[in-house]
């Protein structure tokens, strides 16, 4: 008995210490931290896939100060997430349970920009179905998928190739256009946005001449987006 009870105690011991000296004790403290964060978050944005267009995406976010927690199977990332602090999820995003651990029920919306496009689908596909109602931006590398993912559910699909083309003959044929969009977007001599005119905004039911938007905040009003979907560019003052 004295001699199980110095060997179980000797195990024990060597244990902890191994435990303390590896750093998996800290590792499990930041992990239980990480959980905790990813639970309180709301109404932010999931992104699946931290390559290199998805680290574009993240800093764009972070620039905007939009809260984003990210789904990356490759454990590689984690040190780079951790420093960049942004909440992150290390599995595999094709997942529920990756999807449901970033937050899926309380998020506004989720972007998936896996390399295959059969992924992105199937991301898709399962975010969808949990839930309905969120808003899916997702990444086809191959213009035929666009198709496969709207079908799945995907809100909006964004496609590189054809975004690069289109740049392309742009930036050759009105390049003025492109310099014009690029300030806006990135708000320096001009900001361009959108806002939303609830049901109890003071702006309802009246015109833009009434609202006196250009008198009072200097906005130049470009169009004009109706509830039903049309969309009146180049707005009268009536």
């Amino acid at each position: 008995m004295i001699t199980f009870g110095i060997a179980t105690v000797s195990v024990a011991f060597t244990s902890l210490i191994t435990l303390f000296v590896s750093g998996e004790l800290r590792s499990l403290r930041e992990r239980k931290k990480m959980e905790t964060t990813l639970h309180q978050m709301r109404n932010h944005i999931i992104l699946c896939g931290y390559g290199r267009i998805g680290a574009m995406i993240v800093e764009e976010f972070t620039r905007r100060t939009i809260p984003v927690a990210v789904v990356e199977i490759l454990s590689e990332v984690e040190d780079d997430l951790r420093e960049a602090q942004i909440p992150y999820v290390i599995d595999d995003a094709t997942e529920e349970r990756a999807l449901l651990n970033a937050g899926l029920t309380h998020a506004r919306a989720l972007v998936t920009v896996l390399p295959h496009d059969a992924d992105n689908v199937y991301v898709t596909l399962t975010a969808h179905t949990l839930h309905p109602d969120l808003r899916i931006v997702a990444r086809a590398e191959q213009p035929a998928t666009e198709a496969k993912l709207k079908r799945a559910g995907a809100s909006r699909v964004v496609c590189p190739q054809v975004i690069g083309a289109t740049r392309i003959v742009n930036v050759l044929t009105r390049p003025n256009v492109v310099d014009f969009f690029d300030v806006a977007g990135k708000g320096v001599d001009l900001e361009m946005d959108e806002y939303i005119v609830g049901r109890t905004s003071p702006l309802v039911d009246k015109t833009l001449h009434e609202s006196s938007l250009r008198e009072k905040t200097g906005a130049m009003v470009v169009a004009i987006k109706r509830e039903g979907g049309q969309t009146v560019f180049s707005p009268g003052p009536d």
